[in-house]
């Protein structure tokens, strides 16, 4: 038998050929169930500390009576940041959250922008809040909050990771509530 019939008669090896197949097609399966399931908490951890702060702002007992739009909008980020579970340190949440909070009118046209950091274009503090973005109305007005959150994916090169991600590398977790300000 030449050397060639021995070597391809030969098994030696064939449950690592299998392994080399098997192997990434399985941890593919886990990183996107992990990356899905990691997307998922963090997300409910959003909404649920926007729930809590809407509780608290419908009360008036989160901002002050004669506080500034701009301070208002900084306790806002600050209370929903600290909340927060499961989400970056404190200071990469303030510089990714964005809000916009505007009363509706009583023909409801809402059309909120995208209400997402852009972290391209660098991060600037905030001095003055932009036009139409935050306005914490009056008792009795229906209010529209719209909360915009970017966090990075654990595994971006999975697909569930891939598909989630922007045009910035991070993804977009989105809470938007409505409610009524208390009157008082």
């Amino acid at each position: 038998m030449t050397r060639l019939q021995h070597f391809l008669k030969a098994e030696d090896g064939t449950s690592t050929i299998e392994f080399c197949f098997v192997v990434p097609l399985v941890l593919t399966i886990f990183f996107a169930s992990f990356e899905s399931s990691y997307y998922m908490v963090r997300h409910v951890m959003l909404e649920r500390s926007v729930d809590q702060v809407v509780r608290d702002l419908r009360l008036g007992t989160l901002i002050p009576t004669g506080t500034t739009p701009t301070a208002g909008h900084a306790l806002l980020k600050d209370a929903i940041c600290k909340r927060s579970a499961l989400i970056s340190s404190l200071n990469g949440c303030l510089d990714s959250i964005r809000i916009w909070l505007q009363p509706l009118n009583a023909s409801f046209d809402i059309n909120p922008p995208d209400a997402c950091v852009d972290k391209t274009a660098g991060v600037a503090p905030l001095t003055t809040i932009p036009a139409g973005e935050f306005a914490p109305g009056n008792a009795n007005d229906i209010m529209l909050m719209r909360v915009c959150l970017r966090e990075e994916p654990m595994f971006s090169t999975t697909a569930v990771g891939a598909a989630m991600i922007r045009s910035d590398g991070e993804f977009a977790l989105v809470s938007t509530s409505v409610f009524v300000n208390e009157p008082g």
